[in-house]
Formats: C-alpha cells, sequence, structure tokens
C-alpha cells in the first residue's frame, strides 16, 4: 500500500443527496473524476454473486424490506437506489469503472459465508491491474487473508460499541482488538471519534498505519487529520 494514495478516502464513493447514492457507478465515477481514492462495501447475493452494497437489508437505499443475502443477482438489479435510475453494482461492474484510475478500499461485510465471498473476490482481484486493500469488521475475514493471500494489504475495522457488530462481548473484543494477535493487520480503520494521539503512537510502534472513519465535516477532518495516516470521509468540502 502507497499510504500517499490512501491519505483521503471517499465513503462509499463520492455520493450526494440529489441523485448520487452511495455505493453507485456514479458515485465512483465522481470520486474518479476527483482524482479520490473510494472505499466501497461488497456484500454476497442469495446466488453467490458479489455486489457493492453497503447494509445487509436493502429497505434503507431501495424500500425493499429483504436482505440481499435472500435475493438473487437478477432480482437484486432491478432494484432502483434511492428512487433515482442507478442500480446496486456488481463487483466486477466497479472493478471495470474504476480500472486502476484511483486506490480501492473494500470493505468485506459480515457473512457466514465468508470464505465462499472471499475466495471470488480474490479471484477477481488477482487479475486486476489496480491498487486495494481490504478491510473487514469480521477478524475471520482479516485472518482467511493473512492464511491465504498474504501479500494482499489487510485491515481491521473497529471502534467502541460499534453498530455493525452484534453481542456485548464482541463489541468489547473488536474494540479492544484482541484478535489482531492472530490476523496481524497492516492497518488499523478505527472510529474517528475514538481516535487521539496517544492511540496513534501506540499504532505506530506496532508498525501499523490508522485510518479513521467516518469524516463529515470540514471541522472533524481538521481534528483528525494529523494523529492517523488515513481518513475515511463524506463530502467533497470536508477535505477542501
Amino acid at each position: 500500500m502507497n499510504i500517499e494514495n490512501y491519505k483521503v478516502v471517499a465513503h462509499r464513493g463520492l455520493y450526494n443527496k440529489e441523485n448520487i447514492p452511495e455505493n453507485s457507478i456514479k458515485a465512483f465515477e465522481n470520486a474518479i473524476e476527483k482524482n479520490v481514492a473510494i472505499e466501497l462495501d461488497v456484500n454476497m447475493t442469495k446466488d453467490g454473486y458479489l455486489v457493492v452494497f453497503h447494509d445487509l437489508n436493502l429497505k434503507r437505499m431501495t424500500g425493499i424490506k429483504y436482505n440481499i443475502t435472500e435475493l438473487d443477482l437478477n432480482e437484486v438489479k432491478k432494484l432502483k437506489l434511492l428512487g433515482t435510475e442507478n442500480t446496486i453494482p456488481t463487483f466486477e461492474d466497479v472493478l471495470m469503472c474504476v480500472d486502476g484510475k484511483v486506490p480501492l478500499m473494500i470493505e468485506i461485510k459480515r457473512t457466514s459465508r465468508y470464505k465462499e465471498l472471499m475466495t471470488k473476490l480474490m479471484k477477481m482481484l488477482n487479475r486486476y491491474k489496480g491498487e486495494y486493500v481490504i478491510k473487514s469488521f469480521d477478524p475471520r475475514i482479516v485472518y482467511w487473508l493473512k492464511k491465504n493471500a498474504p501479500t494482499v494489504t489487510r485491515g481491521q475495522l473497529s471502534g467502541k460499541n460499534i453498530r455493525e457488530v452484534n453481542g456485548k462481548i464482541l463489541k468489547i473484543l473488536l474494540g479492544k482488538m484482541v484478535f489482531n494477535i492472530f490476523t496481524k493487520p497492516d492497518f488499523i480503520s478505527y472510529q474517528y471519534i475514538n481516535v487521539d494521539e496517544n492511540f496513534y503512537k501506540k499504532q505506530q510502534r506496532k508498525n501499523r498505519k490508522l485510518c479513521a472513519w467516518t469524516v463529515k465535516s470540514k471541522e472533524e477532518y481538521m481534528k483528525i487529520k494529523d494523529i492517523c495516516d488515513m481518513v475515511v470521509f463524506e463530502n467533497e468540502d470536508t477535505i477542501k
């Protein structure tokens, strides 16, 4: 990972509330136009296709109450994002769109089928010529990368009392990053409100890079930019 290429990373692409939904091809094209690295999310459909979508449930972005894991790709493709003409892209579509023009920060969502997902993902990425790193809240996925793709830069997502993680004990263990003993991540992607200078220095001593997520204003960015290596942000004005 060339850290200079990941100083600022557009959260789910450069999207807006008007006509460019998150994790859409338009959001990624906008980031490419602005020459900004892209953060995106990978889920898997019922029939085993990789798609770029953040939530497990489709309700917030499409109005449909099903989980994305309950639908086949053909069913997913018919859905519109936030009432626009934008649809949920496949991971392959996104790779073709980005085509190495900007770096990718790929988040893998939690799933019991993670081995299948990761095998398919790496098969695609092994043919991809662009720069990328992979991260996840799920330490099983980070460990899978360590064992099966050790040259790929891997990151552990974490924070305190994270909504994306179920179970009080697991939240505590992830917050304290206990699993890093086994997964040996190259970087930590931590909730920015929990990041301070001491936390940053601790990661430096462990020879890990630190990514702060998700910064949504210029004020937040100015507070955090000097005590981390990378910033995942929303809103173009945040980093201006």
